[in-house]
């Protein structure tokens, strides 16, 4: 007799799910999450119930609702149908239910807290990657076979299931919490979270201005908040301040161990219209915890009164201010500003580092840096991502480029480079909601720049930071964060020391593919009064640069912002000698042939040696090149592997030169 097992798990694998033999709900076999091959011997579990594993290379979930109030786990299944849309549902012991999805990512098991309902144990789980659900058999506690009452699991291939993101699991998480808490209450370490309701003072109808909800906030503790109480704050957050709330919901949410700035991101966002809670339910919760509204209130009322003795005023009257005013300077002309914040960013392995360190040179010894003037000053060079041999190996490559002779001269002695690689170089970090807490870093940095500065005897200095990861102690997502770090600590060596500040940092994805170089936050862009962007001119070309203006608020309209650059004998370079020039042209030959050829082909229109579109005469005027500078550098190419022909069908691009 063919056993369950062996008759419907040949099929199951086949529309590409994952099986594996279990007993009741437990699996038969050792290391079953490892997919071993011993689960697809189907005849050799007669008794065993059919599990289907979740995760693999389809990221499969379960939505385990394992809630006993009907009521309860009806509201479930319509709000995940609505909120996600259909899906194969299996029932094993009613009312609780199972659906099935797919995730558009990997994710890991994820669960609401524990409900009592109706006396029993309730929560929502996700099951994900290393678990698996029965599918098909006996439940054991009912002794009944599991049912799938619409769609059955083995109608539907895997690649069909309805596809979810992990943030619609979390929003669908913290909206059955919601539903949960109107049956039953939460367990385990008990929540003294409740919504607060008009009476007495009414709390629902207070003013959610943004100063005085931070301040609240902070009197709130977050050291080892339930889930459902964390997410229950960032609705109330929400329904206080609306999407202004965003910034303060990721300072709340840091003051835990648990913090996750991505899984932050997904509840905060998973958070449509909120109408049951909000300020007063802040109010209330922080109260428990010393906070006084009226005091507060007082006190800000307080700070508006006017004092006694005004001091001096720091306006400025338009009828006070006469010339002559000093010209702007300049650290490098009309690119970053003297005693500003500039930043310079520039994707992981383009060479950053290298092109400011060539800065720096030029600019302690009071050179052109790629034909721009410069303003001779003392620089501090901080290095946190290359050791001692790499920046020395850098600075002889360097000399040999300012033309110094490497047995009388040397590089400039007013340059101070500190390798800084593997130790702790955070200048700031935000500990609490609204703080800003200096490192023991920040009074190190300033007394080796007041150092630097009384022993060259300078009234200004360039200081150099690379880079922005290894030293900003925030969310660059929250502005508030990036903007004192930008201002209140980097600016404080601007307003200080007389100091010039260039930071280097990474661009985000977006700022890669739209070419805008920026970080993940636009703060940056608003923070700094110049910013420049280093990047591949040609992704088939390791040689070219392009360094781009990408905001000066003070330089000349009209001024050229691209500076196209090559690197050779370990530097970059100005292209100007006629070997480098030559270079350049035969590259941007060579990509122009191979960009046609491939067009032409995927046209159905191919270049051929003679017959049709003649290689000799059609490719050169397709492009607009000279024919005999053109077919050299086409046999180039074929030569090289890089273009050729099969089956006489044609010239085509087989590949093309690595980066």
């Amino acid at each position: 007799m063919i056993n369950r097992y062996q008759k419907y798990g040949p099929d199951l694998i086949e529309k590409g799910y994952e099986l594996t033999p279990v007993h009741g709900k437990r699996p038969i076999l050792e290391g079953w999450s490892k997919r071993p091959k011993k689960a697809l011997k189907f005849d050799q579990f007669p008794d065993a119930n059919i599990g289907i594993l979740t995760g693999g290379v389809h990221n499969l979930i379960g939505i385990d609702v394992d809630v006993v109030n009907p009521k309860a786990a009806n509201e479930l299944l319509h709000l995940i149908e609505n909120e996600l849309g259909f899906a194969p549902r299996r029932i094993g012991q009613e009312p609780k239910f199972l659906m099935v999805f797919r995730c558009t990512e990997k994710i890991q098991k994820h669960k609401t807290g524990v409900y009592e309902i109706d006396g029993k144990d309730c929560q929502v789980e996700i099951l994900a990657e290393g678990q698996q659900f029965v599918a098909s058999g006996k439940h054991p506690d009912t002794r009944r076979n599991y049912k799938w009452p619409d769609d059955k699991i083995n109608d539907i291939a895997v690649d069909q299931l309805t596809e979810v993101t992990p943030g619609d699991i979390t929003r669908i998480l913290s909206m059955a919490t919601t539903i949960m808490a109107e049956y039953g209450q939460l367990k385990g370490r008990v929540s003294t979270r409740k919504t607060v309701k008009a009476g007495g003072l009414n709390l629902n109808t207070l003013d959610g201005e943004m100063a005085e909800i931070q301040t609240a906030i902070g009197y709130i503790p977050n050291d080892d908040e339930h889930y459902d109480d964390w997410i229950n704050t960032l609705h109330a957050i929400k329904g206080a301040l609306g999407g202004d709330g965003y910034e303060l919901a990721h300072r709340w949410s840091r003051k835990s161990t648990k913090y996750d700035a991505e899984e932050t991101d997904r509840a905060w966002h998973s958070i449509k219209q909120v109408n049951h809670i909000g300020a007063g339910s802040i109010h209330h919760w922080a109260a428990e915890h010393g906070f006084d509204l009226k005091k507060t209130r007082q006190a800000a009322i307080d700070k508006l009164k006017p004092k006694t003795e005004l001091p001096p005023s720091p306006l400025l009257k338009a009828s006070e201010i006469t010339g002559p005013i000093p010209d702007r300077e300049w650290c490098l002309d009309q690119w970053f500003p003297a005693r500003a914040v500039s930043v310079l960013f520039g994707q992981g392995g383009v060479g950053k580092t290298l092109l400011i360190h060539q800065l720096a040179n030029c600019v302690a010894s009071g050179r052109d840096f790629m034909g721009i003037e410069t303003r001779k000053m003392p620089v501090l060079a901080i290095h946190c991502e290359d050791d001692t041999d790499e920046i020395k190996r850098r600075q002889l490559s360097i000399n040999d480029w300012l033309g110094l002779n490497e047995i009388t001269q040397t590089g400039p002695a007013n340059l101070y480079i500190w390798p800084r690689v593997g130790q702790d170089n955070i200048l700031v970090t935000f500990p609490n909601q609204g703080e800003d807490k200096p490192s023991e870093f920040y009074p190190e940095l300033c007394n080796t720049i007041s150092d630097i500065k009384t022993r060259e005897q300078a009234d200004e200095i360039l200081i150099i930071l690379d880079t922005a990861a290894d030293m900003f102690g925030g969310n660059e997502n929250i502005r508030r964060e990036v903007n004192t770090f930008c201002k209140s600590y980097l600016g404080s060596f601007c307003t200080n020391y007389n100091a010039t500040v260039i930071l280097l940092a990474h661009p985000s994805l977006t700022g890669l593919n739209t070419g805008s170089g920026l970080s993940g936050s636009t703060a940056w862009e608003n923070s700094v009064r110049a910013r420049a962007y280093f990047s591949r001119t040609d992704a088939d070309n390791d040689e070219i640069r392009t360094l781009t203006r990408k905001k000066a608020n003070y330089a000349s309209v009209g001024r050229s912002s691209d500076i196209t650059l090559m690197w050779d004998a370990g530097v970059y370079q100005l292209p100007t000698r006629p070997d480098q020039i030559d270079r350049l042209e035969q590259k941007a030959l060579k990509n122009k042939i191979l960009d046609a050829v491939d067009a032409a082909f995927q046209a159905d229109t191919p270049f051929r040696a003679k017959s049709g579109r003649p290689i000799k005469t059609a490719l050169p005027a397709e492009i607009g090149e000279p024919p005999q500078a053109t077919f050299k550098a086409f046999q180039q190419l074929q030569n090289e592997g890089f273009i050729g022909e099969q089956n006489r069908s044609g010239y085509q691009v087989f590949r093309r030169p690595n980066p």
